[in-house]
């Protein structure tokens, strides 16, 4: 009697027997969820900055060496103001981070104004600077419905009354309101690009 036969004979009557623990299989829903951030544009961090170069209004995924790896999708907002302010967002199933910036000039002699410079004629140095503003809340607009966020240095915590708005947002752009630090209120859009990938990433917030 062979070494194979009696290997095979001994393996099906541990089968009988339910001696073999086979391994559960993952759920359908885990396997997608790998299997569609394997195929999507990869971010190696979930930090914000003003020359921010990352796939915009697109579904992405994040591998923050401290954060871990999840579904997100960037927006970007030139402001047309004197500051030339951009506001920058990062949108995932738990939370929103926003970053507010503007270019400012700042010139030998102690003078300085906001880029761009409209003042006459300057024989001294400038340097333009990009400057950062402290939010201290967010309110998003979804349609007719507005969802306050209380926050910390530009974070906020995505509750399930705002995921389940922004799952449902018109398809077309989204308004947000910024509240800095000293309370000036600053107004800005999300492309209707970027709702339309937020379906995707709130779509369980059922």
């Amino acid at each position: 009697m062979s070494i194979e036969f009696l290997y095979r004979r001994s393996w099906m009557m541990a089968i009988a027997t339910g001696l073999v623990l086979i391994a559960p299989h993952a759920s359908i829903a885990q396997t997608n969820v790998a299997k569609a951030s394997t195929e999507l544009p990869t971010v190696a961090s979930a930090g914000l900055e003003p020359d921010l170069s990352v796939p915009w209004s697109k579904l992405v995924s994040v591998n923050d060496p401290f954060e871990g790896k999840f579904l997100a999708v960037f927006d970007r907002n030139d402001l047309q103001d004197k500051r030339s302010r951009k506001v920058i967002s990062l949108w995932s199933r738990n939370s929103i981070r926003v970053l507010l910036t503007a270019n400012q000039q700042v010139c030998s002699g102690g003078y300085g104004g906001y880029f761009p410079y409209k003042w006459g004629s300057w024989d001294g140095t400038c340097l333009e600077r990009t400057t950062a503003s402290t939010i201290r809340q967010l309110y998003v607009k979804v349609g007719d419905r507005v969802v306050q966020l209380p926050g910390e240095n530009g974070n906020f915590t995505v509750n399930k009354e705002l995921a389940t708005a922004l799952k449902n947002a018109p398809d077309r752009n989204a308004n947000i309101r910024l509240v800095l630090e000293g309370g000036e209120t600053v107004d800005s859009e999300i492309g209707q690009a970027t709702v339309k990938v937020w379906r995707e990433i709130y779509e369980d917030s059922n």
